[in-house]
């Protein structure tokens, strides 16, 4: 019985250099941005994001009503942002206060990606 794991186990390890030698570099990282990895900094995201709103609008995949209620919530992480940078004298952030304001802006671009793709309109 201990013959079929270690059968599997040497399956895995023998595919183990094929899976690496189709494995793709990652794309470079646009203009001012380390890498591509998410070294953006929170205005870079908070640029980018109010973009991304701007056009969905415009190609009128997302009405007007959603557009300007993500961009009220885009501009309430930026004042949230600006009120943890003001505690500090307008230093940096902390790791905590960094993390809340990206899983925010992660949210917000969730939601505006699910809006544009459907297509969302109000069936009423």
């Amino acid at each position: 019985m201990k013959t079929i794991p270690l059968l599997a186990a040497s399956a895995l390890l023998a595919f183990a250099p094929l899976g690496a030698a189709f494995a793709q570099d990652a794309p470079p990282a646009p203009a001012g941005v380390a890498s591509a990895s998410g070294d953006w900094t929170l205005k870079q995201r908070e640029d980018w994001l109010d973009s991304r709103i701007d056009k969905a609008r415009d190609d009128k995949s997302i009405d007007h009503h959603e557009a300007d209620r993500v961009h009220h919530e885009l501009d309430s992480i930026k004042h949230d942002e600006h009120g943890f940078r003001d505690r500090h004298d307008g230093g940096q952030l902390t790791d905590n206060e960094t993390q809340e304001l990206e899983a925010r802006l992660d949210q917000l671009a969730a939601t505006v990606h699910w809006l544009h793709e459907n297509s969302f309109q109000r069936p009423w």
